[in-house]
């Protein structure tokens, strides 16, 4: 299996709440490296597409230097690379300053994936990667296009302040893609208007899968996720617990990196987008209790946490699946009042509510933590 990434990889200035100051690597670094360790002792690949400064490149191949990654196809210029400066208010809240950022992928680079399973596509700043790009994969590749659309509703000024846009020419990009990452706050820049219930975020999952995408994740912090798919021509939308326990928050920067890295692994083995984000939200939360990016766990050790962590959850579904006893694994039908009605084959509906962004029984799944 090969997976291509694309996206810069940052130079993170970092003032922690403590005042403490740290230099690190981020962005895309972060999905490379979980990857690569999923990948280990395989002769599976993820190839690492972005334009790094001369200055940074050094430490960016001996931070990368790994059997499973492939850098050869990385662009290195003079004036290349993204810089960032971040300040944390507290563990959860930042506030980031763009420095520099990187040259935007070039057409003629398209053709460096196209033989990749799966294609993730992370650009931290709206530039980054053209629409024209994900055209072009999508005309070349066969493989699956994930996006985490981060970038794409972030703006900088002239100043290098980042804001929060709504997003341009979304029914183009969703043409080019096949699954969609974001978290709630996004959400709404994406959708183009605020969402204020559960049931809204429910609504525009499920719309953009109707419209031909294979699956829409929408993470909610320490919270939950909403995942909605497709199956057989039915519209399919479900919530998967979030992993809290791995100890103290340490550091949310690169959560939501790692968490695509997840999903997009567990994905191009199983093609389920449900188990996807079982995979995603753990890699989500085992990247906040470490600092930096090389505390990833195993193979062998993510498929032990997995199995702790979310076994009654699984069991749970199992259950769900042979008694219809509870309703975990929902379907959007066309002219109901409440998304959250679920209809099983025996014909009959049932109404679990619809907060299920909280409460014990009623979790969805999220990564803690966002990106820049």
């Amino acid at each position: 299996m090969k997976v291509g990434i694309v996206g810069p990889i940052s130079k993170d200035h970092v003032t922690l709440p403590t005042g403490d100051k740290v230099e690190k690597y981020g962005a895309v670094a972060y999905s490379v490296l979980a990857l690569a360790k999923l990948f280990e002792g395989t002769k599976d690949e993820v190839v690492c597409l972005s334009h790094i400064s001369l200055a940074d490149a050094p430490s960016i191949y001996a931070l990368l230097n790994d059997p499973n990654i492939i850098l050869s196809h990385m662009h290195v210029g003079r004036k290349e690379g993204t810089e960032i400066q971040l300040t944390y208010i507290n563990s959860q809240e930042r506030v980031s300053q763009q420095i520099r950022s990187m040259s935007p992928i070039a057409l003629k680079e398209v053709k460096l994936l196209a033989d990749c399973q799966c294609i993730l596509l992370m650009p931290l700043n709206e530039t980054d990667i053209p629409l024209a790009c994900a055209k072009e994969w999508r005309r070349v590749s066969h493989g699956t296009i994930f996006l985490d659309v981060h970038g794409l509703v972030t703006g900088v000024t002239k100043e290098g302040k980042r804001f929060n846009k709504y997003w341009e020419n979304p029914k183009e990009w969703l043409g080019c893609i096949d699954i969609l990452k974001m978290n709630a706050k996004e959400a709404q820049w994406v959708a183009g208007h605020e969402m204020g219930h559960y049931k809204e975020y429910v609504e525009y999952a499920t719309s953009v899968v109707k419209e031909g995408l294979t699956a829409c994740w929408i993470t909610f912090g320490d919270q939950s996720s909403l995942v909605a798919w497709k199956r057989d021509e039915r519209i399919l939308w479900a919530n998967v617990p979030v992993v809290r326990d791995f100890g103290p928050v340490v550091d949310t920067t690169g959560c939501g990196d790692s968490a695509s890295a997840g999903f997009v692994y567990s994905y191009a083995k199983i093609k389920n987008p449900l188990l996807g984000v079982i995979l995603g939200n753990t890699f989500g939360s085992l990247k906040a209790s470490f600092q930096g990016l090389n505390g990833f766990p195993s193979q062998p050790e993510v498929r032990g946490i997995v199995h702790q962590h979310y076994r009654d959850y699984l069991h749970n579904l199992l259950d769900d699946f042979l008694s219809k006893s509870q309703v975990m694994i929902h379907e959007s039908k066309e002219g109901t009042e409440d998304e959250s009605f679920v209809f099983h084959p025996d014909g009959h509906w049932y109404d679990n509510g619809t907060n299920h962004a909280s409460g014990s029984n009623r979790q969805g799944t999220s990564t803690p933590g966002s990106r820049h």
